[in-house]
């Protein structure tokens, strides 16, 4: 009897939460290849399998209350925490009824941004979080397979400096991009009104998956591309890409949220595109009166993702926005000009800031005095100066501890390569959220193409 329990034990410990989510991994995987080869009655098989298993379950139960920052915002029922044993209630609770899932009405809350912009959020209970975490696990990967590869607003593993890499390709100097132009569509956030009945026949789920989601649909759940991080934001922005999926086929473009970029030849009419776009989002259900539409050619330039792409002198150029930069400076100036700081406390505070910044461009041209940060550096060594504790020496030590350094390729957009996205195009990957665990190395080992076998991320 000892011995058995000591087995038990052994048994329970190796099924831990890392091997766990090796076996979601797996399934997910798996799932990924049958969709891909349009094998649709093993797919709904391993849907149902992923749905089923427990340790998915339990993780999408310690997600929704340990991990998320939402948390502590109740829903109707009032609860922000479960027991122990209301957990494994739940987990109970979540078996029985998942596909056959009647959702509870939500709760709305209003906050304000710091630029003094309302939003609003939509709290659901914890046990309806629960459900829409799971559903996701099955959903994600069966469309992740069906999506464009000009999609990059939902690809998890696509860096942002493929979108820079994605415009070099279409703008560059073999595409004739002098006589290019750019149209620009913006989206709204929210999708006031849109056909449900057409969503949910797009959807790669079994039949009380798609019976639960239309529940939820009809009970007030709104679909769009939302700035504010939401409970529910994973699952709004999956199903906003599953109701405007084939949009890429309609003409070359890149989708990204909502911000969509057509790139027009010279032979291309955008009066005629901007008809086919209307017909296609009128046939959605999405009847948009305010669509932001705008021409641009490429030699003049635009704003895409804070980021203003030019074509100038055989070459593709990109500078930071002005309102990304006024951002950027305005969080510097108010570490700096700060008093209840020190000169050490402002430069621990001030770094990661400019790290960051200096980092996401890395690949603009920051020639100019202005984007090089001469005058911030000015104004920076005058405030460390000023300290009775400091001199000029030890001024000029914090200042280059604070402002950090980075080599700018010469050649800029035209020499882009970057290992974590240079397959989205060659070979088709799936991969979840790498931040779910603690160990770095587990997606660098485990993400790798599934037809060849080439390994994506290079450790």
């Amino acid at each position: 009897m000892k011995f058995f329990i000591n087995l038990l034990f052994i048994d329970l410990n190796l099924l831990g939460l890392e091997k766990s989510l090796k076996i979601l991994y797996r399934l997910q995987k798996h799932l990924f290849k049958s969709v891909y080869v349009l094998d649709r009655k093993n797919s709904l098989k391993i849907q149902k399998l992923i749905l089923q298993s427990s340790y998915s379950r339990l993780f999408v139960i310690r997600e929704v209350t340990q991990i998320n920052s939402e948390r502590r915002i109740p829903g109707v029922d009032g609860k922000t925490t479960l027991t122990f044993l209301e957990r494994f209630e739940l987990n109970e609770y979540l078996r029985k009824n998942m596909l056959n899932w009647f959702p509870q009405s939500f709760k709305q809350y209003f906050f304000i941004n710091d630029n003094k912009t309302g939003y609003k959020m939509k709290v659901f209970t914890i046990s309806d979080r629960a459900w829409q975490n799971l559903i996701k696990l099955a959903l994600e990967p069966a469309h992740e397979a069906v999506f464009h590869p000009s999609n990059f607003g939902f690809r998890c593993v696509t860096s942002v400096f493929e979108i820079q890499n994605v415009f070099s390709l279409r703008i560059g100097q073999i595409y004739f991009a002098s006589q290019k132009r750019i149209l620009k569509i913006k989206l709204s956030h929210l999708f006031e009104t849109f056909n449900i009945n057409f969503l949910i026949k797009k959807l790669i789920a079994p039949r009380g998956i798609k019976l639960g989601l239309f529940r939820l649909l009809k009970k007030g759940l709104s679909l769009g591309y939302v700035d504010q991080v939401d409970i529910s934001t994973n699952l709004i922005c999956l199903l906003s890409n599953i109701l405007l999926t084939d949009f890429e086929s309609l003409h070359e473009c890149l989708h990204c949220g909502n911000d969509i970029v057509f790139f027009l030849n010279p032979v291309d009419d955008e009066k005629v595109l901007v008809q086919r776009i209307r017909l296609f989002l009128s046939s959605r259900g999405l009847y948009l009166d305010k669509l932001s539409i705008e021409v641009f050619p490429a030699f003049i330039g635009f704003n895409f993702l804070d980021w203003i792409f030019k074509f100038n002198n055989d070459l593709l150029c990109s500078l930071p926005s002005d309102f990304n930069y006024r951002i950027f400076v305005n969080r510097v100036k108010h570490i700096l000009n700060n008093s209840n700081y020190g000169s050490v406390v402002k430069v621990n505070k001030v770094y990661p800031i400019i790290k960051q910044w200096r980092l996401l461009n890395r690949f603009c041209l920051l020639k100019n005095s202005r984007y090089t940060l001469f005058f911030l550096k000015k104004r920076a060594f005058k405030t460390f100066n000023k300290e009775s504790k400091q001199d000029f020496y030890s001024s000029k030590r914090l200042l280059d501890k604070c402002f950090y350094l980075l080599e700018f390729n010469e050649k800029h957009l035209n020499s882009i390569k970057i290992n974590l996205a240079r397959s989205i195009f060659k070979h088709t990957i799936f991969c979840v959220k790498p931040h779910i665990i603690n160990r770095k190395n587990f997606f660098v080992d485990n993400c790798f193409c599934i037809h060849c076998g080439m390994k994506i991320f290079e450790c």
